[in-house]
C-alpha cells in the first residue's frame, strides 16, 4: 500500500471523531454555538476545496482522477453536514441513532470493502460486517428493546450502502453515497413507520 492509499485509510479510521458533535451541548459558551463551530468548520473545508480546484492543488491522500471533481474528502464532508442538518432537521431527536452507525459503516467498512477487493475475499464478509457494526452500534445506543424494529432497519441500512460502495461514478464518491443514501432511506422508513423503539 503507497502512502497515499495509507493515508486515505488513516482518515477513514479515525474519521469517527466528527461525531462528537453529539456530545457537545449547544451552547459552548461566550456566545458560541456548536452548530456555528462545525457551520465554520465545513465551510473552512468547502473554501480549500474551491481553492484547490481552483489552482490545481492535488493534496496527499487524493487519487488522480479526483483533480478535476470534488474530492472525496469534501464530498464526505458535505454527507457529514447533510447528516447534521437536513436528517438531523428531518429525524429529530432520533437523528444520531442513524447517523452514528451509518457515519461508522461509511468510516470503516468502506475501507474494508477496498482490502476485500484487493484480496479477493467475499463480498458477503462485507455485507456480514457492515450489519454486523449496524447492529452493534444501534444496540450499545438503544440497547435491546425494538429488536426486530433494528433488524429492519440494519438490512435497510446494509442493503442501500453495498449497492452503492465500489462503483465509480464520474462526479459521486462513495464517502457521499454511504451516507446519504442510507440515511435516505432510514428517513423514510422512520417518517411511514413511526417505530415506537425510538425516543
Amino acid at each position: 500500500m503507497d502512502g497515499n492509499a495509507a493515508f486515505r485509510r488513516a482518515m477513514h479510521i479515525v474519521s469517527p471523531i466528527f461525531l462528537s458533535y453529539y456530545l457537545l451541548p449547544e451552547q459552548l459558551g461566550a456566545g458560541i454555538t456548536r452548530t456555528s463551530v462545525t457551520l465554520l468548520f465545513l465551510g473552512t473545508a468547502a473554501c480549500i476545496e474551491i481553492a484547490r480546484i481552483a489552482l490545481g492543488i492535488r493534496l496527499f491522500g487524493m487519487r488522480p482522477y479526483e483533480g478535476k471533481r470534488v474530492s472525496a474528502y469534501a464530498q464526505g464532508a458535505l454527507g457529514l453536514a447533510l447528516a447534521f442538518f437536513l436528517f438531523d432537521h428531518l429525524l429529530g431527536t432520533r437523528a444520531p441513532y442513524f447517523v452514528v452507525p451509518v457515519f461508522l459503516g461509511m468510516a470503516w467498512i468502506d475501507p474494508l470493502a477496498a482490502l476485500a477487493r484487493r484480496r479477493s475475499w467475499p463480498r458477503a464478509a462485507v455485507v456480514a460486517a457492515y450489519f454486523a457494526l449496524f447492529l452493534a452500534t444501534e444496540y450499545a445506543t438503544l440497547g435491546a428493546r425494538a429488536w426486530s424494529w433494528q433488524f429492519l432497519f440494519g438490512v435497510l441500512a446494509t442493503g442501500s450502502a453495498m449497492i452503492v460502495e465500489g462503483p465509480k461514478h464520474a462526479q459521486l464518491d462513495d464517502d457521499l453515497l454511504m451516507l446519504v443514501v442510507p440515511l435516505t432511506v432510514l428517513t423514510l422508513a422512520v417518517l411511514i413507520f413511526q417505530p415506537p423503539m425510538l425516543p
